[in-house]
């Protein structure tokens, strides 16, 4: 009851303030909120060509614009009073351009911008939930640009992830090579997986939705480590990744192919995109498409893939329009299909198979978005997103061909449905050097899943949660700009009785010019639903292991700290950037699962709460630029990952398939502004991987605790673009992944293998080729 009324209090003030500042901003007729036309022109300061995409805000306000085809831009509505610009795009330095107070308009603005670092210039929103040059955000947050993507040849959101310091993708199963993310160690249940800001990846959506998203729908992936519950809610503990979608923005259009090859196995990939906008760039539509399919990959010659038969398709647009000055409409559409196989036999259907894995999905998702700019420093947004998914499955297999049998093997046929829907309003307030923003979200996510051989085990459940936050971002110029966030939170889950309350502090300290210090106390829960692995049956010999909610469940709650520093600017002319973040997690908790009977090809498990668990460590980041036509980039991650009491069946308390110690290295060579080539390196060290054996005449497989071996993954890629009209260029690149064929040596062999005992590089040595055409 008392969190009842301490939400109702905090709604009343939050109402009240807001409501005050709008009648303010409504009726104040000030210097302040008159207007003119500042415009001008932005170029490269080196080469003096046009550079398409700057964007250009106005300090202390919601006022922005970015540049055109031409290097061209115009501010309609920028204050008459003193004011500063932030002129910022990817891979360049940013500046601050002064502008006088004063009525009359400026016109013909010359803006120069020079070349460094990849995250120089990057616009992220994560941290904060509202945009933030990267060198600027009081939060510490990873980039992936949609160039990076490029050259990283990546298919989807999956492998875009992998050149990330702090940050693991892994393929968890021989069968179907479900993917998870880690961020320091912590299992994917533990990463929020935001859509453009809203968590629309549920717990079954997340299980196989790593490869469900192609780069054709991704402009920027943002990661942000560390409990992200005051902004985010639920499943935000070890972090969140925020992929931003694809904006329209000129008139283009772009086809694509990319082939690989993995001994006699193919993966192909055809896509296209296409984005308009009208000449004023008040509407814009962006369209795309993808196709994909993959052949089963036999590694060891035991008649079972390590690889499986991948098929999927994918189609949306992202449509916006400003039906009047200084508001947006957003609205957004995506379908997706997969259907990917494991096991074998694979010319044969799925219940005919010793062994199959089988699971078909279609995915449809968008989004409705609202934002009005009421005036320079205040705003609202009204958002409704959506995910509606039904997934066929088969898990099991023929134990021999007996009409019996045979007709058990037609039990292993599933379905799951799970529509998601979220929605919510955001206000956002500056006030001098106070950026305030507040807001309601409400969640439902039901499921209904029957995967399960066994109608005791199937699950029909909705999970409800309305969240309310508040955070005011503001600097203390007396301590030379002491930037400061602080911001709380309030959920109510269905499936718990209390309140989840959330709060966040994050400091940051200018101490001389691009040497940042940041230090950080973040929380996050995890909410007492259905996850991944509940939904994901991967067992030995068509066993279907069910795991279940024990009664009186509670949530996992986190407390993470974060301190570091970090040197971003030229040093010499030099592009550089060096930091170092010190990390610990605390998990109080911490879910475990406890083993309660089998019958028949059934194992039914229970998830109750343990004691908790402890995550420290380090992370360095290197980055230099020595020439305009090189750079190079490194980062390690150094850590302690341990439960506070020994798991079941092992005598241990590490986490298990997380290494104390990974990394990654790449490189971007330009030799021409045509040709270039990239180089990428990845670092996984030692692991505890658990193995299920199967005995002979013995009911319980032997457990068995094993060590991997370092891995170093190399890959290495050139391409060239050249003109074949004056309105058409092609761009081809070839390459190999994974160059020395790093690859898992001690793979189990036959029906009775632990699909699960996998670790180390997801795919063998890949060759590929992939041609382009821009229009």
């Amino acid at each position: 009851m008392k969190y009842h009324n301490i939400l109702r209090e905090f709604m009343i003030i939050l109402t009240l303030f807001f409501s005050i500042n709008v009648w303010a901003i409504s009726f104040t007729e000030t210097e302040e909120y008159r207007t003119r036309v500042i415009s001008g022109r932005v170029i490269n300061v080196d080469t003096k060509e046009p550079l398409i995409g700057v964007n250009i805000s106005v300090k202390k306000t919601n006022i922005g614009t970015s540049t055109d085809e031409s290097g061209y831009f115009t501010i309609k509505s920028a204050p008459v009073t003193d004011i500063e610009l932030n002129i910022s795009i990817v891979g360049y330095k940013s500046i601050v351009a002064q502008i006088p107070a004063g009525g009359k308009n400026m016109e013909n603005l010359v803006l120069e911008l020079k070349e460094g670092t990849i995250e120089m210039g990057t616009v992220v929103v994560t941290g904060t939930n509202s945009p933030r040059l990267y060198e600027d955000s009081p939060v510490k947050t990873e980039i992936i640009p949609n160039i990076l993507i490029r050259q990283q040849n990546a298919y989807n959101l999956a492998q875009a992830l992998g050149l990330q310091t702090g940050v693991s993708v892994e393929n968890d199963c021989n069968n179907c090579n479900f993917t998870q993310v880690r961020i320091l160690g912590f299992e994917g249940k533990y990463t929020q997986i935001l859509i453009d800001g809203d968590p629309v990846i549920s717990s079954l959506g997340g299980v196989y939705g790593l490869e469900h998203y192609p780069k054709e729908m991704i402009e920027q992936i943002e990661i942000v480590k560390g409990g992200g519950s005051a902004l985010y809610g639920g499943d935000a503990i070890a972090g969140t990744i925020n992929l931003i979608t694809r904006k329209p923005a000129f008139n283009r259009s772009r086809i694509s192919y990319f082939g690989g090859s993995v001994g006699n196995s193919y993966d192909q990939q055809i896509s296209a995109t296409a984005e308009m906008v009208n000449k004023d760039n008040t509407s814009g539509f962006f369209a795309y498409g993808s196709t994909r399919s993959r052949n089963p990959y036999d590694r060891n010659g035991d008649g079972f893939s390590e690889l499986g038969e991948l098929k999927n398709e994918t189609i949306g647009f992202d449509w916006y329009s400003n039906p009047f000055e200084s508001s947006d409409l957003q609205i957004s559409f995506h379908r997706i299909f997969e259907e990917r196989r494991g096991g074998e036999n694979f010319d044969r259907p799925v219940h005919e198979a010793g062994i199959a894995e089988w699971i078909q999905h279609f995915k449809y998702g968008g989004k409705i978005k609202w934002s009005h700019k009421l005036s320079p420093v205040f705003e609202y947004r009204i958002n409704y997103a959506f995910s509606l998914l039904r997934r066929n499955s088969y898990y099991g297999g023929l134990s021999d061909t007996t009409v019996e049998a045979r007709l058990q093997a037609l039990n292993y046929y599933g379905f799951s449905n799970n529509p998601l829907h979220t929605g919510g309003i955001q206000l956002n307030y500056i006030s001098g050097s106070h950026s305030f923003t507040g807001g309601v979200q409400y969640d439902n996510d039901r499921i209904d899943d029957k995967s399960v051989s066994n109608s005791a085990y199937f699950v029909e459940e909705t999970f409800k949660n309305l969240g309310v936050f508040v955070q005011d971002e503001f600097l203390i110029e007396e301590l030379n700009s002491l930037q400061v966030v602080a911001g709380i939170r309030f959920d109510q889950h269905s499936a718990l009785d209390n309140w989840i309350i959330s709060p966040r502090l994050n400091l940051s300290y200018e101490l001389t010019k691009g040497l940042k210090l940041r230090a950080g106390y973040t929380t996050g829960f995890k909410a007492p639903q259905i996850f991944d692995e509940d939904l994901h049956i991967c067992g030995l010999e068509g066993t279907q292991r069910v795991i279940r909610n024990s009664p009186g469940l509670k949530e996992e709650r986190s407390n993470s700290f974060t301190v570091g520093a970090e040197f971003q600017n030229f040093v010499n002319g030099i592009p550089l950037l060096l930091g170092v973040t010190g990390f610990y997690t605390k998990l109080d908790g911490a879910y475990t699962n406890r083993f309660i009977s089998s019958s028949g090809t059934i194992e039914y498990w229970e998830r109750i709460n343990s004691i908790g668990a402890d995550v420290k460590g380090i992370e360095v980041d290197f980055g230099i630029k020595p020439f305009n036509n090189l750079e190079l980039r490194t980062g390690i991650t150094l850590k302690e990952s341990n439960y506070k009491d020994f798991l079941t069946d092992f005598d241990t308390k590490n986490f298990l398939r997380t290494p104390n110690s990974f990394g990654y290295l790449r490189s971007t060579y330009n030799f021409t502004s045509e040709f270039n080539v990239f180089f990428s390196m990845k670092y996984t060290g030692k692991m505890d991987v658990p193995h299920e054996i199967v005995v002979e005449r013995q009911d319980e497989p032997l457990l068995v605790l094993s060590k991997s071996q370092n891995f170093f993954e190399f890959d290495f890629s050139a391409r060239y673009k050249f003109e074949l009209f004056s309105d058409l260029s092609a761009t081809v690149t070839t390459g190999i992944k994974n160059l020395t064929n790093a690859y898992q040596k001690d793979l189990d062999y036959g029906i009775k293998r632990d699909p699960g005992y996998v670790y180390g590089p997801s795919s063998p040595r890949t060759y590929f080729v992939s041609l382009e055409l821009n229009m």
